[in-house]
Parts: C-alpha cells; sequence; structure tokens
C-alpha cells in the first residue's frame, strides 16, 4: 500500500491484496467510531465490490484506489474506491429477486451480491470520470455508524 495523493491509498487490484484493503476501510471504520455490531455487514459490503472490481475491472492487472471519510453530523462513514478497469456502474443492475420469482434453490447464481450492497448502504454513487487525469470508474459509499 502507499499514499498516492490528497488522502487515496494505492492498492494492486489482486486478491492477495483483498485482505489489506478490507483492513484498511474497516480500520478507518473504526476509527471513526462505526459501531462494532455493524462491521461485519460493512465487511460483507466491502467483499462483494472489492471482490467484483479485482476480478472484472482489469484484463492484465491494475490499481484499486481508496480513500475514507466521515460526515460527522449526519452520522454516516464513507469509502470511495477508484480503478481504471472496464467501465461498470453496478447501481445500473436489477435485483434478480425482482425477475425472477422461482423458488430460491431453483434460481440462476449470481447478482445478489449488488442487491445487498444496495441495502447496505445508505450513500452510494456512482461515476466514470477523470481521476488523476485519466478515466476511471469512481465508487462511493456511505455506511450508517
Amino acid at each position: 500500500m502507499q499514499e498516492n495523493f490528497s488522502g487515496w491509498k494505492k492498492f494492486p487490484a489482486t486478491e492477495d491484496a483483498y485482505e489489506n484493503i478490507r483492513d484498511f476501510i474497516i480500520d478507518a471504520a473504526k476509527n471513526f467510531n462505526v459501531q462494532k455490531e455493524n462491521l461485519l455487514r460493512l465487511e460483507l459490503g466491502i467483499e462483494e465490490i472489492v471482490i467484483n472490481i479485482i476480478h472484472y475491472a482489469y484484463k492484465d492487472g491494475g490499481d484499486i484506489f481508496v480513500k475514507v471519510y466521515d460526515d460527522e453530523p449526519q452520522n454516516i462513514f464513507y469509502f470511495e474506491l477508484a480503478d481504471y478497469g472496464t467501465p461498470f456502474n453496478p447501481l445500473d443492475k436489477i435485483d434478480p429477486r425482482s425477475i425472477d420469482k422461482s423458488e430460491i434453490q431453483d434460481r440462476k447464481l449470481g447478482g445478489f451480491g449488488i442487491a445487498f450492497v444496495k441495502k447496505t448502504f445508505v450513500n452510494l454513487s456512482y461515476a466514470y470520470e477523470d481521476f488523476q487525469g485519466q478515466k476511471a470508474n469512481l465508487l462511493t459509499l456511505g455506511f450508517i455508524k
């Protein structure tokens, strides 16, 4: 991990780096007083988003940039993720439960992680815009402390 600029930390987008990324965000959440009983839910949301970036954003490797901050008056912990991978807006994904009414054991796998993320985080935003002079996926996630 290395500081890149203005509060952002850079990690390799690899499975080996996942625990470092998760720990960085969770440690920040603890420092910003996220309640202990909420940390597991936060960790599951982090895993869903970060693992998806690691598996799908890049074909030949790349980096994930992470920034954490706190909105004390609103009681919300934020983290932002940026990557230069394939553009993908997870917020556009349709909740599979809304279109597949079959029994759970008969449903096709996949798509439920993003639905979980949408329910877990109170503020979500996505943009594909300039980041350090290059187009990047920027995802901001807010979590009630």
